[in-house]
């Protein structure tokens, strides 16, 4: 059994010992909707429970002009954060709180222009800033440092300023976005005046005692744009300053956001490259990221002297029992991040953070821990793919008799299909992860069985769960289409399949086009931070991308994406008498997210 020693050894930053060097980084949640609520409390207690180590809190607005996720405006706030240290007190977690400020891309409260350091609009508001005085730069520093003062006193054991992402501290440090003429433009030590004079007045605040440290990182887009060197400088001058205890690395920006969270399409550790000069620039504690999984990946990365610490951060999120787990033996049992963006970054960007794999986040005090059935009942679910998958793992938890009929030869349904696409194979690893589970809690598992009414009715259940899918996305054969052939990839569900039939049947030698009768392919997954970096491996593919194009140019090959619900037995079974619950795709075509919400929303009783 793997010993961990290297992930699992105390680190001391400024004086806290710090219990293992697993890290929640900061990210958006809005669960509390600006306030640290009992939700939010819950959802960090679940990993306090886990084992985590370090977790740092999202950013928080220090300053009405943007209204963040969270937001430390005035003093009720120290109450809050009492509640959320004593919630989290017995398990012995380190809780730093992250300060930021997202200058041209922040909602301000008065409905005014948001602040930066020039007129410029912001990629998503694309209104234009007001650019900030004297004053305003001074009244923020001060938002600054209150909001440290209050988060420590409020009992966090560590602060974090966010000098990254594009956000307002780089827009002061760029080139690009500072076209100022005073003592904050101009002059790189003009233009990293501001971060060095809020860092300053952050530790002023908080004292000499309290840890200190910037999330920092190159904003991945050049042109000016803030560089891994440019980072490295300022933290060089930050530690010389003696202003900070350690360094977070972090990548991309508003700009380009999906390099900031990069989906199953980057590899594990795509920001070390860029993080390795500011971490070689100073000797302080540094915190890496990069869509890492699992405590063996950050072991590594420790025991080779990459990082001091190490993100699990999405992880975490899909499983907050992480590090337990995997303590005891059990990483086969940690249910994965599978790295799609639709519940993490795409939940949040529709209003608050969830999970693809793990319909619990946010809502930890709706989801209590299974507990066994005081009366076990025989279960049918037909369907084997993620939904049927979960309703029989959950059913089998609560301690009933739980048979699946599976028509296919493999469990998984339709990701087995989606995970042979470009990019897209960790897709397949919750459905692997699903399979062990039903096998470990001894689910009857009958595969190439197609279940009708007589077959189900043997089984004599108490409750069916059909999740036998959708059809209207499947892969053609191509099998006798010759390379050079043109294929047209209709897009009429929204979701991400389209682009990767595109990018599959592309590689394979065909000319492709995607079109759409909408304004946008794969509209439903742009706040899933995929399909940029779909379109630019289309683009280098030379697939040609057409909308609000009806009905789409003829080709060799045709393809219409547009699912449709697929339920052969509901009726007939409601009509045996039996009770049937339609569930995932079956019920409403959707995502893996939607079909294993669905699963929980199942009455076993």
């Amino acid at each position: 059994m793997p010993t961990y020693e290297h992930v699992l050894a105390p680190i001391e930053i400024n004086g806290l010992e710090i219990k293992n060097r697993v890290v929640r980084t900061a990210h958006g949640t809005n669960i509390g909707q600006g306030r640290i609520t009992d939700e939010l409390i819950a959802y960090h207690e679940a990993r306090a429970a886990g084992g985590c180590g370090l977790t740092i809190l999202e950013a928080a607005s220090v300053h009405p002009t943007d209204m963040g996720t969270l937001w430390l405006h005035d003093a009720s706030v120290v109450d809050d954060y009492r509640r959320l240290m004593s919630r989290l007190a017995p398990y012995g977690m380190a809780v730093f709180q992250q300060l930021g400020h997202l200058g041209y891309e922040g909602v301000t409260a008065d409905g005014g222009p948001p602040w930066s350091a020039s007129e410029l609009p912001g990629p998503s508001i694309r209104r234009p800033a007001k650019a900030m005085t004297a004053d305003d730069i001074a009244e923020l520093t001060d938002a600054f440092a209150q909001a440290a003062r209050w988060s420590v006193e409020g009992g966090v054991h560590g602060v974090e300023v966010h000098i990254a992402h594009g956000y307002l501290l780089q827009q002061f440090m760029s080139s690009a976005t500072n076209q100022r003429a005073d003592e904050y433009g101009g002059s790189w030590e003009n233009r990293i005046r501001m971060a060095r004079e809020v860092v300053g007045a952050v530790r002023t605040a908080i004292g000499a005692e309290i840890p200190l440290g910037v999330r920092i990182g190159s904003e991945a887009v050049g042109d000016g744009g803030v560089t891994e060197h440019d980072c490295a400088g300022l933290v060089r001058v930050l530690a010389d300053d003696g202003l900070i205890d350690y360094v977070n690395l972090t990548y991309g920006s508003c700009l380009r956001p999906h390099k900031i969270m990069g989906g199953m399409h980057e590899p594990p550790g795509y920001e070390l490259e860029a993080a390795a000069p500011v971490v070689a620039a100073v000797d302080l504690p540094a915190i890496v990221t990069g869509r890492f999984r699992t405590l063996a990946e950050a072991d590594q990365l420790i025991a080779e002297g990459v990082a001091d610490m190490v993100g699990l951060t999405r992880a975490h999120i899909a499983d907050p029992d992480l590090v337990a787990k995997s303590l005891e033996g059990r990483e086969a049992e940690v249910r994965p991040c599978i790295a799609g963006n639709d519940g993490c970054v795409g939940g949040l960007n529709r209003g608050r953070l969830s999970c693809a794999v793990n319909p619990a986040v946010g809502r930890e005090l709706e989801f209590p821990r299974l507990e066994p059935s005081t009366q076990p009942l025989q279960v049918v679910v037909v369907g084997g793919g993620p939904g049927g998958m979960e309703a029989a793992r959950l059913a089998a938890e609560r301690g009933h008799s739980v048979v699946l009929f599976e028509a296919r030869d493999r469990l998984g349904g339709a990701v087995r299909q989606a995970q042979e696409l470009p990019t897209r194979a960790l897709l397949g690893d919750i459905c692997d992860w699903q399979e062990r589970e039903l096998s470990r809690l001894g689910v009857d598992v009958r595969l190439n069985q197609a279940a009708d009414v007589d077959a189900i009715t043997a089984a004599r259940p108490h409750l069916v769960v059909v999740a036998t899918g959708a059809t209207g996305a499947e892969l053609p054969d191509i099998s006798t289409v010759p390379r050079g052939a043109t294929a047209v990839v209709d897009d009429r569900f929204g979701g991400y399949e389209a682009l990767g039939f595109a990018e599959w049947l592309a590689t394979r030698g065909l000319a492709v086009t995607v079109t759409t009768p909408g304004r946008r392919v794969a509209a439903n997954a742009l706040l899933d931070l995929v399909v940029q970096p779909a379109l630019e491996r289309l683009q280098a593919l030379n697939v040609n991308i057409q909308t609000k194009v009806d009905p789409p140019p003829k080709a060799h090959l045709a393809l219409t994406v547009a699912k449709h619900p697929h339920d052969p037995l509901s009726t007939d079974l409601i009509a045996a008498g039996l009770k049937a619950h339609v569930i995932g795709d079956a019920r409403e075509p959707g995502r893996i997210l939607t079909a294993i919400a669905d699963a929980h929303g199942v009455e076993f009783g």
